[in-house]
């Protein structure tokens, strides 16, 4: 159970409101922002937060089980802060994002942390970026490292892959398997996956009745 903090408390016990919404987003360089939708900037763990940057969205609570909870956020382009030629060059995708509700009536101001999470998918429109703003638990999804499997996990084309487009046999697709790199495309030096990879079957094989075993393979005569 979330704690909150006793002026926290006290301000929604009151019925008087004067709490506002405030975000402190983290880059990945390190940089610290800070937004807010009260009227007046606002100082919070240290980090200014800024007022009048139309900088807003609520998180969703997480959600039960593994699926992540996601959320939007949206706000002006500002070149003091938020510039479109660094959300193109990718400096905020990752950020993390907390969100608080702060007491603005008090100096400090008090506040409790709502929610995290980081910013997914950024878009600049019209002046103004939109962004996804996902749950720590949407990591649990992410795929990390290869998987071991017969079939190539590159496609076709691409710099992994490394067949070029103006290649005879490029306009029949390939479906990634050891053959089709090898016969269509000769291109088995660069084959991204595991062909000979042993199966289920073998490795759920009981102990073999021949004498003779001496390391040999299985199912091959001589």
């Amino acid at each position: 159970m979330r704690e909150i903090p006793t002026p926290i408390a006290a301000a929604l016990a009151s019925g008087v409101s004067c709490l506002c919404q405030a975000w402190i987003v983290t880059r990945r360089d390190g940089a610290r922002f800070g937004f807010t939708d009260h009227d007046h900037d606002l100082v919070l763990d240290g980090v200014t937060c800024h007022a009048a940057t139309g900088f807003g969205g609520d998180m969703l609570a997480a959600e039960t089980g593994l699926a992540p909870d996601q959320a939007g956020l949206v706000g002006a382009l500002d070149d003091a802060v938020l510039r479109a030629e660094d959300l193109e060059a990718g400096l905020w995708s990752g950020a993390r994002v907390e969100s608080w509700r702060v007491d603005w009536s008090a100096d400090p101001p008090p506040g409790v942390k709502t929610g995290q999470g980081e910013l997914g998918e950024i878009r600049a429109v019209d002046g103004r970026f939109q962004a996804e703003l996902l749950g720590l638990s949407h990591r649990l999804s992410r795929v990390t490292g290869r998987v071991f499997a017969r079939r190539c996990d590159a496609d076709l084309g691409d710099a992994r892959c490394g067949v070029a487009e103006d290649h005879p046999g490029f306009a029949g697709g390939c479906d990634k398997a050891f053959s089709t790199c090898r016969d269509r495309f000769a291109n088995t030096l660069n084959f991204r996956g595991f062909p000979y990879m042993v199966g289920n079957d073998l490795l759920q094989a009981s102990p073999a009745s021949e004498a003779v075993r001496d390391g040999g393979s299985r199912g091959l005569g001589g």
